[in-house]
């Protein structure tokens, strides 16, 4: 079960510190991004318990997921987005043949914090590579903020031993910056219920976290267990650790950017 991630930094960044936009320029080459996605390549694509809408796929029927789940630490864009406080969030999403729709929302109980986004995407498919389109509305309804972003996306599942290779990419029309993530995935099916998610994250960011360096943002390596006794239940859980890559401690939208381990545990409704 591979997933899409529309969680999101840049404002934090605006509740928490309002320092102007700053920017580090860092050179960014193919042959970084295909060395690491190499050395992963047994590795798999899951979501973090707190991400709100699964990656969009063509259906033939209507179909829609409930999602509820906690986590340890808000991870978004590589940083530990609230200082090391927790998370719960529960999102709604329903998907007809290429279009997906969802309303998502995440409350910190440690801080005064939550996050609502109301996404839309389109899909095509073209044998084992898909392809989609999203627009995005998040608010901050603590803080009276918000924005909107346009994001984009391919994956290909057709690649041997069972891989996924994807990449994401989103544009915030606020920051006026993007932030991409390059992903190799692999699942592993344990029994009927039972299945092992291994995923690699690389993520760059440009402009996106404007108060951080540009460029090679993060790694990450997850491992997520997911156990659905029905058809429609499921029960997920994961951990995950980060290393901040080109991390600049004068820059404070890297003041978050840090090597850390998080978890999280959801319920998942199908229906």
């Amino acid at each position: 079960m591979s997933c899409l991630c529309w969680s999101r930094y840049h404002l934090m960044v605006t509740q928490m510190h309002f320092y102007p936009k700053q920017i580090m320029s860092e050179t960014k080459t193919l042959s970084l991004v295909l060395f690491i996605s190499g050395t992963l390549i047994a590795l798999g694509h899951e979501p973090e318990a707190q991400l709100p809408f699964a990656r969009p796929h063509g259906l033939d029927s209507l179909e829609g997921h409930a999602h509820f789940g906690w986590d340890s630490r808000y991870f978004s864009e590589g940083r530990d987005s609230l200082g090391g406080d927790s998370l719960f969030a529960g999102s709604y999403e329903m998907g007809w043949k290429q279009l997906t729709g969802g309303v998502w929302y995440g409350h910190s109980p440690d801080q005064r914090y939550d996050e609502m986004q109301l996404s839309l995407a389109l899909t095509r498919n073209l044998g084992d590579v898909e392809f989609y389109g999203s627009y995005t509305h998040l608010r901050f309804p603590f803080d009276d903020l918000h924005d909107n972003e346009i994001g984009s996306g391919v994956a290909w599942s057709g690649l041997p031993l069972d891989v996924e290779l994807s990449a994401d990419v989103y544009a915030s029309m606020d920051a006026e910056g993007w932030f991409a993530e390059i992903s190799v995935a692999r699942a592993f099916v344990i029994t009927d219920e039972i299945e092992l998610n291994l995923s690699a994250p690389f993520g760059i960011n440009q402009g996106y976290v404007a108060d951080g360096h540009d460029g090679s943002n993060h790694i990450a390596l997850r491992l997520g267990l997911e156990f659905a006794p029905t058809d429609s239940f499921s029960v997920i859980a994961h951990g995950t650790y980060s290393w901040a890559l080109g991390r600049n401690a004068v820059l404070p939208g890297d003041d978050s950017l840090t090597n850390f381990f998080h978890w999280g545990v959801g319920l998942q409704w199908s229906f």
